[in-house]
């Protein structure tokens, strides 16, 4: 499997977990996307990527940071994006869960990345919660070469997503007994607009909800994904692969 989405730098692992990566790669994992998000962990992030094969990094600044920002914070993941082991921009985009947030820096903020992502022809991983409105306006805005990840919208979004061309990305939420919504969007959705990912050491799939999370887990939502289409496991995850690579371009 390829998991699309990983923080490898997270505190929950402590220092990088050299070990876990070195094994889950031997093991069933074929590679992954260190996700950097914020000024100090894009650092780290290419760190990672650079140290094991297969393994490639995402550069941008989660909307949690969106206030936080020096103003040549820009110019800064511009660069890193140049790295030749970085394959997108992201995750960037809107998050009003938290009290305190400024909607008007979000928006700069993420537009500002999107418009770096159309410079720099990488594509887009997309954060968004409880701001699908503001989300959806920006994207039938600039309709960038996307993937959103981690999705929790509607089914009405997500048509109007694959319509725009913008991938969906599940994580391990899915094979949560709660997530009805999540699998009735699975389950219209094409599968050749599908990728997997994990969002670790979040979010940890059933039966392993509730502990630190690695790529390898991904398997459990490739089986869920495969369970809601009716089909095998091992196509989900070969399918998947494919798209990954594709959009990615990491071949």
């Amino acid at each position: 499997m390829f998991d699309t989405h990983a923080h490898y730098d997270d505190r929950a692992y402590g220092k990088c977990p050299r070990e876990l990566i070195s094994r889950i790669l031997k093991d069933n994992v074929s590679g992954f996307i260190q996700v950097g998000c914020s000024l100090r962990s894009i650092p780290e992030s290419l760190k990672i990527a650079d140290e094991f094969d297969n393994v490639y990094a995402a550069v941008g600044i989660h909307p949690h940071y969106a206030s936080e920002l020096p103003d040549d914070y820009l110019s800064r993941v511009q660069k890193w994006a140049s790295y030749p082991s970085v394959v997108a921009i992201g995750e960037i985009g809107l998050d009003y869960h938290y009290e305190g947030y400024s909607r008007d820096n979000q928006i700069k903020v993420f537009t500002e990345q999107l418009d770096l992502a159309k410079k720099t022809g990488l594509p887009v991983i997309i954060h968004s919660r409880d701001a699908a409105e503001d989300t959806m306006r920006i994207l039938r805005e600039t309709r960038p070469m996307a993937v959103m990840h981690c999705y929790s919208g509607s089914l009405e979004m997500s048509r109007e997503l694959i319509k725009l061309g913008i991938l969906i990305s599940f994580s391990g939420v899915i094979t949560f007994k709660n997530a009805k919504k999540a699998a009735e969007v699975c389950r219209e959705v094409p599968l050749h607009m599908l990728m997997l990912e994990t969002d670790c050491p979040y979010m940890a799939p059933e039966p392993h909800r509730g502990k630190t999370c690695d790529s390898s887990m991904a398997w459990h939502t490739a089986a869920k994904i495969a369970e809601i289409k009716g089909i095998s496991t091992q196509e989900v995850v070969e399918v998947c692969n494919e798209t990954a690579k594709r959009f990615f371009n990491i071949y």
